[in-house]
């Protein structure tokens, strides 16, 4: 019963302690020096009752056991809990039960310091070091001789650590950075090389050599310091970093990239020098070779979010599409609302052609966003393609009906966009051979102040396909009215003479002009690669064409001659693979039924006229 009674008193005892040591809510009339008072009383008088209640175990011996291992965990628990005043004053009272338990009081010691109690914690430690001649004590003691401005103890006591035993890392660091922090650097570098120099194997001399190089600006003398560190340890992690970031900074880069990849082989899960490849390679763009170090550092971190951001955008690079959604989809559960994301996903979505998706993610992107006008944009061309797409397939008007209010919409809300979402709902009427509407949508917002030289040509296609080749002229002039230097507008009016058939010579004449303004240029190469073709120079014409596609070699319409001029030659084989490669570029619906049906008429070419293949 007397234990019983022992143990509520005293878990009333420690739960009265713990509140006095983490109460904050005062009440509002009180000063803080009120507080603080009430909070030493309160401590005092827990103390006072705990100091009764180990005198009267004291007197019964049978007590001392119980209550000294009772308070002892209780003390334990509170360090462990961060309560480290509760933590001091437990532990005081458990050393009074078992004075000669060095233990104890080497945990009291802790408790002191970090509760702020240095001196009390000195005048321990003394007495513990004294008598144990314990070098961890005596470490312990030298940190607080050096809190309290004892700098002078601290040295002795660490040169007497080192003379029992030399090889005390932390003993000789310690007294090298208590010379280097009072600018005695000579000193400090004398005493860590004796270290290094009867330690050959260890590493951390060395690297504290070098930092204190780094320190002094002498990058050599710490680049030096540090290899020696890495080659003396090659597992020394803080060496390998150090050397890497001065390799870096000297534009190293690859000689601090092989450091890491050399290291890591061995430790593969050092974070902070797997943190340092990363940032290595993805400056570099060596995408394919950084997603194994970020996977392995994302598995190391799973918290770290910026990380996995990188680690989605790495995927996307390498077209690893799959795992960037995967990468992308997890970080929006923890960030839902990030615009950031949002776009990433949209993007990735547009990339892959799953328009649907990708217009899901960019209509959650909220208008206060710096990334709300191009998600606007994106899905505009989007809902285009969608609505292409089904007025081909004859399945509706959905799409249709869907883009035209998107584009009413936006074309209101964003001023400034005005002819660039024109020009989208143009690309949708084009695309579907309404080439009237696409004109007139032009036409309105040809006076806006966006209306540039591109959209001036755009415009201008559109006349000739409508056959409106008067207007067409007409744009193309006032440009070389302004700009008589101008290749491409020449290039256009020779091109659209030869589309015509018509005036060969002046189309000719115009070609050469642009030529001779930029003899570069693959558009106007293939322009007079196709005059060739009009003219049935074959031969030439291949050479020009050539020429073009080596110059735009994502360009339909050259890919398209070249198709036509290898058809000619009876060259079906070559003819098809432009057609195949054009049509992995084309845009517009129409441009791809055109092509399909050529690469068909290919085909039927190919076939002999009974109908059976050579």
């Amino acid at each position: 019963m007397k234990f019983v009674l022992l143990s509520v008193q005293l878990v009333s005892l420690s739960m009265f302690l713990s509140s006095c040591a983490h109460e904050k809510k005062y009440p509002q009339d009180l000063s803080l020096d009120q507080n603080d008072f009430m909070n030493r009383e309160a401590l005092s008088i827990a103390s006072k009752r705990l100091e009764e209640m180990v005198n009267v175990a004291k007197s019964k011996n049978s007590s001392v056991e119980y209550l000294a291992s009772d308070l002892f965990l209780k003390a334990n628990m509170s360090l462990l809990e961060g309560d480290y005043t509760t933590a001091a004053e437990l532990f005081k009272h458990v050393v009074s039960l078992v004075p000669a338990d060095q233990f104890v009081q080497k945990k009291y010691a802790v408790s002191l310091i970090r509760s702020g109690n240095l001196e009390i914690s000195q005048s321990v430690l003394e007495k513990l070091y004294g008598d144990s001649r314990d070098e961890k004590i005596g470490l312990i003691l030298a940190g607080v001789y050096t809190s309290v401005d004892l700098e002078t103890k601290a040295r002795d006591l660490y040169v007497q650590i080192l003379k029992a035993n030399p090889k005390n890392e932390d003993a000789c660091i310690f007294l090298g950075k208590s010379f280097a922090m009072a600018k005695e650097n000579e000193k400090a570098i004398s005493k860590l090389s004796q270290c290094s120099a009867a330690n050959p194997s260890n590493g951390m001399y060395d690297y504290y050599i070098g930092k204190i190089y780094l320190d002094m600006g002498l990058l050599p003398k710490a680049k030096q310091s540090f290899r020696s560190a890495f080659n003396r340890q090659p597992d020394l992690g803080q060496a390998v970093n150090a050397l890497g970031i001065l390799l870096e900074e000297g534009e190293q880069h690859d000689d601090a990239i092989s450091l890491y990849e050399s290291y890591l082989k061995r430790n593969p899960t050092d974070s902070t020098v797997l943190n340092s490849i990363v940032q290595a390679l993805f400056l570099r763009e060596r995408y394919q070779e950084v997603i194994t170090y970020a996977e392995r550092l994302s598995d190391l971190e799973p918290e770290n979010l910026n990380l996995k951001v990188k680690l989605g955008i790495l995927y996307t690079d390498t077209k690893k599409y799959s795992e960037a959604i995967s990468v992308f989809k997890d970080l929006l559960e923890s960030a839902p609302d990030s615009d950031k994301i949002l776009y990433y996903l949209g993007a990735i979505h547009q990339e892959i052609n799953n328009y649907q998706e990708s217009i899901e993610y960019f209509n959650q992107i909220p208008a206060t966003s710096g990334l709300y006008t191009d998600s606007s944009v994106q899905m505009a061309n989007m809902l285009s393609a969608l609505a292409q797409t089904e007025h081909q397939s004859g399945s509706g008007t959905r799409f249709k009906q869907e883009f035209l209010a998107f584009v009413s919409k936006k074309t209101g809300e964003f001023v400034d966009l005005r002819v660039e979402f024109s020009v989208i709902k143009a690309g949708y009427y084009e695309g579907t051979s309404q080439y009237k509407e696409a004109m007139e949508t032009m036409m309105v917002v040809q006076d806006e102040k966006g209306f540039s030289i591109q959209h001036k040509y755009y415009l201008a296609n559109l006349y000739e396909k409508e056959k409106r080749f008067t207007e067409s002229t007409a744009l193309i002039m006032g440009i070389l009215e302004t700009e008589p230097k101008n290749a491409h507008a020449w290039n256009f009016l020779g091109y659209s003479l030869l589309v015509r058939g018509t005036e060969m010579d002046k189309a000719f004449e115009y070609i050469q002009t642009a030529l001779t303004i930029n003899p570069e240029d693959g558009y106007i190469r293939d322009s007079l690669g196709w005059f060739y073709y009009k003219k049935g120079e074959i031969k030439k014409a291949l050479v020009e064409l050539k020429i073009a596609l080596q110059k735009v070699p994502d360009d339909v319409e050259i890919l398209k001659h070249l198709a036509v001029v290898h058809r000619e030659l009876k060259d079906f084989s070559r003819a098809k693979v432009y057609l195949e490669s054009a049509l992995k570029h084309v845009r517009l619906q129409t441009d791809r039924q055109e092509i399909l049906s050529s690469i068909e008429a290919i085909e039927t070419d190919r076939v002999p006229a009974s109908g059976t293949k050579d």
